[in-house]
């Protein structure tokens, strides 16, 4: 009899822990809605008083991933594309005018974190890319885009609402490399980094 409950205590305790390591495995896919700041993205000359353009703004965007829970240690990888609404502009001289815009940011990252019941403690990193454009109005206008990729790293909570709906809050600094841009005049150097928060609202599936 006692190796009986015994066998049954056992049984209880893995069917537990397991059921606990499901809550967080398996795909799922989301919306994000956030806010970015790309500080000094365009530094249109070599002087103090050049301009330096430096876009913020909303952005929005969609992400999907995959994360499996090993008695509380959550990996997985996740990727996202976001549809910022970052742009600036500035005289580049006393008669033409430039305007940067940063049109798509995008990332395929690692995740790790710590779950504790339906709350997950998470940090991120890796690869970040991203599409810019510059125009200006000289000779009745100019334009030029370029591709980019780096880096990121951040870190975020998520609690899940239910079996199947996730909310959460991420943090991220990504840098995007430097480039150069010709637009037909002298233009500086592009280097762009953003710092950038998002709300996600996820749908996780078996």
């Amino acid at each position: 009899m006692r190796l009986l409950i015994a066998a049954a205590l056992i049984l209880s305790f893995v069917t537990q822990a397991s059921a606990k390591d499901e809550e967080w495995t398996g795909g799922y896919i989301g919306l994000s809605l956030g806010y970015a700041d790309a500080n000094d993205a365009w530094d249109l000359g070599s002087t103090p008083t050049d301009p330096v353009l430096t876009p913020e703004g909303a952005s929005f965007g969609a992400y999907a991933g995959y994360t499996k829970n090993l008695g509380g240690l959550v990996v997985g990888l996740e990727a996202d594309l976001t549809f910022p609404d970052l742009s600036d502009n500035a005289e580049c001289t006393v008669v033409i005018d430039c305007t940067f815009d940063v049109q798509v940011l995008s990332s395929i990252r690692a995740r790790a974190g710590v779950a504790v019941g339906p709350v997950q403690l998470y940090g991120t990193g890796g690869l970040a890319f991203g599409f810019i454009q510059a125009d200006s109005n000289e000779l009745g206008g100019t334009s030029a885009s370029e591709s980019l990729s780096g880096w990121t790293l951040g870190g975020g909570i998520e609690t899940q609402l239910s079996d199947s709906v996730r909310v959460g809050i991420e943090y991220r600094h990504s840098d995007y490399g430097n480039t150069g841009i010709d637009i037909g005049i002298p233009a500086g150097d592009i280097n762009l980094e953003t710092n950038e928060v998002r709300l996600k609202l996820g749908l996780a599936f078996d």
